[in-house]
This record gives C-alpha cells, sequence and structure tokens, in this order.
C-alpha cells in the first residue's frame, strides 16, 4: 500500500515560494539599465531565474490534476473547477491588465488594442502571431495562458478516461514536447515563440499531472520514489552527455530548445517526488519554512507586478537624472526597491482584491459539498 498524503503539504508551498524569487531574481537582474556581470554559478543562477516558470508548471499540474483525480465524481465537477479557477486568476488578472493599458497610454500605433483582447482571453501568448507588441507589464502573462490552454480538456480527459490512460496521454506529452520544439526550431520557428507558445510547453504540466497520478497509487513508497527520483535523473544526464557534442548545452541551438525545458522538469519533478515521500522530515525543512510559506501565498501578485515595479523604479532613476546604474551597490538598490514594492503590493491585493474572490470560492465549495 503507498503513502497516503494530507490535504495540505507545506512543502509544496515552499517550491512555489522559490519558484517566483527565481523568477524575479533574473528580471531585476536582466532588466537592469547597466548590467553588472558576475563570473562562474553566480551569472549562471541570476540569469536562469526563469526556470522558475517551468518549475510553476510542474506545481501546478501536480496540484490541479490531483483537485481533479479527487473530485472526478463530483456531480458539479466542471462547475466547481472553473469556478476555482475563474476566483483564483482572473480578479487579479484583470486588474494588472486594466491598470497597464491606462498607465502606458496605450495606443493601437503599437497593437496595444489586440494584445488587450488577447490578454483578457488568456491568450497573451498569441501575440506572435499579430505581429503586436505586448502592453507593458503583460509580458508575463504569456505562462497563464500556457497553463489556461492546457486545463481548457485536461478536466475533461481526467473525467472520461481511467488513470491509466490518462497517465499514457500525459507521458506522450512528456516525450512529443521535445520533439515538436526541435522540429520547430529546424524549421525556423523562432525561439522566443517556441518558448511561450502552449503546445511547446505542455510537457512541464504534464510531468506534475504524472506525479499527481503516482502519489495516487499503490507504488507511492520511499523506495519506489527514490528508485524513480534517481533513475530518471540518471537518464537526463546520461542523455544530456552523449548530446553534448551536438550542441544540447548551446543556447538558441534546436537541440537545445528542445531539450533544456525537459532537463528542467525533470530535475522539478525528481525534487518534488522526493519532498513529497519525505515530508514533514529534517530533510524538507527548509521548504517548510515560513519565509517561502509567505512568499507562497503571495507568489501570484508577485509575478504579475514585479516587472512594472522594476521598470517604474528605472522611470524613478531617470526622472532624478541618476545615470549610476552599473555598479554592485545600484543592483542591490534595485533588489531592494523591487522586492520591497512588490511585496507591499501583493499583501495589499491579498486583502483587499484576491483575498475577498478567494473567500468567495471557498463558501461556493462548503455549499456545494453541503
Amino acid at each position: 500500500m503507498g503513502i497516503r498524503l494530507p490535504k495540505r503539504i507545506p512543502e509544496l508551498d515552499g517550491f512555489r515560494g522559490i519558484a517566483v524569487l527565481m523568477v524575479m531574481i533574473e528580471h531585476v537582474y536582466e532588466t537592469a539599465p547597466t548590467k553588472v556581470t558576475f563570473a562562474g554559478p553566480v551569472e549562471f543562477l541570476l540569469t536562469h531565474g526563469w526556470l522558475g516558470v517551468d518549475l510553476f508548471f510542474v506545481l501546478s499540474g501536480f496540484l490541479i490534476t490531483g483537485i481533479l483525480l479527487d473530485e472526478r465524481d463530483r456531480v458539479d465537477y466542471f462547475q466547481s473547477f472553473y469556478r476555482r479557477r475563474a476566483c483564483r486568476i482572473l480578479p487579479l488578472a484583470i486588474a494588472c491588465l486594466i491598470v497597464y493599458s491606462l498607465v502606458s497610454g496605450s495606443t493601437d500605433d503599437h497593437g496595444y488594442f489586440i494584445d488587450f483582447a488577447l490578454t483578457l482571453l488568456f491568450c497573451a501568448n498569441l501575440n506572435v502571431f499579430f505581429g503586436v507588441l505586448p502592453i507593458p507589464g503583460t509580458g508575463v502573462m504569456w505562462s497563464l495562458a500556457v497553463e489556461e490552454h492546457f486545463y481548457l480538456l485536461w478536466p475533461l480527459i481526467i473525467r472520461r478516461f481511467s488513470r491509466r490512460t490518462v497517465a499514457c496521454l500525459g507521458a506522450a506529452i512528456v516525450l512529443l514536447s521535445p520533439i515538436a520544439r526541435g522540429l520547430a526550431m529546424r524549421y525556423g520557428v523562432h525561439p522566443q515563440s517556441v518558448y511561450q507558445l502552449s503546445w511547446f510547453r505542455f510537457d512541464g504540466l504534464a510531468v506534475g499531472a504524472l506525479l499527481a497520478i503516482f502519489v495516487r497509487s499503490r507504488y507511492f513508497t520511499v523506495r519506489n520514489t527514490w528508485c524513480a527520483a534517481l533513475g530518471w535523473l540518471a537518464l537526463i544526464l546520461i542523455v544530456t552527455a552523449f548530446l553534448v557534442p551536438y550542441g544540447v548545452l548551446k543556447p538558441k541551438s534546436a537541440l537545445g530548445e528542445s531539450l533544456r525545458y525537459t532537463q528542467a522538469q525533470g530535475l522539478f519533478g525528481a525534487a518534488m517526488a522526493v519532498a513529497l515521500v519525505h515530508q514533514g522530515s529534517a530533510l524538507t525543512a527548509v521548504l517548510r519554512s515560513r519565509f517561502l510559506g509567505w512568499t507562497a501565498a503571495l507568489s501570484y501578485c508577485l509575478y504579475l507586478v514585479h516587472m512594472s515595479v522594476g521598470s517604474l523604479y528605472i522611470w524613478m532613476l531617470h526622472r532624478a537624472g541618476i545615470s549610476n546604474t552599473g555598479s554592485l551597490g545600484a543592483l542591490l538598490l534595485r533588489y531592494v526597491a523591487v522586492f520591497a514594492l512588490s511585496f507591499a503590493l501583493a499583501i495589499l491585493s491579498g486583502k483587499y482584491l484576491e483575498g475577498p474572490f478567494l473567500r468567495i470560492r471557498a463558501r461556493t465549495r462548503t455549499i456545494a459539498a453541503a
């Protein structure tokens, strides 16, 4: 018999907190007016925070698939799922979209009207097909589009098919997505499009879905989890080492774009599996830290506002006539300012915007279950 998981797992909050911090750290560094360069591992960590989005995808796939599996027999299965998603996602996303549009002074010269409509419909990652620029601040919403596109059909699949069939479909997505990315690069699709278009990025969500199915099976034991995690990581390392001469580690190469997301998702999925099987132990203590839990609670707003806060900070420096932005001290001050204001906005959003809608979601779920 496999290990049974509680409904509330603090370690998952730790992963969520780490994911949003990774994204924020990279964006603050990469969008600085003048770069401060570092050597070795520090530079690598600062420039690879985009991997936090893949961690978000794996975590989302795990949590949402788990909810769908646990509630697949509910009479109001679809209504309950989409109602909860709407209460969680829509209020803040729409508020940010409206504010960013007003502040940017958008004109149709940039195609902002089209981007507004696309973003409102959770299709922000499709603006490449219309040749329009994103409204300043909305660039991060491409990942919301990927998630919502995945969850258009995934609830129906889980409702209609057995867990075995769902697992096979998830495995097929994980295996076919790198091939699709490689072919797209081979035939001239821009790397940014490969990075953002939904059908190239579903594998992260599928990895999380496979993990959700695994932890609900009789095979979910300490021994099996470690064997699966180490085996998966060993496979990734072997494949990567074999393909190094062919450019698998080169950015913007067909092979690199094909497999680098798979590499990251494999690492995150394995780490998450080990954390789940050792929840509550000293091994996972850092994931249960108060700071990561607090950051996780604010993560959605942090993700949506931090880029705009960074732009505001640059604008304020420009207005003040400050141009010495290339020193380490200036970079650290930028981090402090952007993080402080982003967290402050997230706290206010949680209290006055997101919080009320989450309480509505909780009440409707309780009434439906009664």
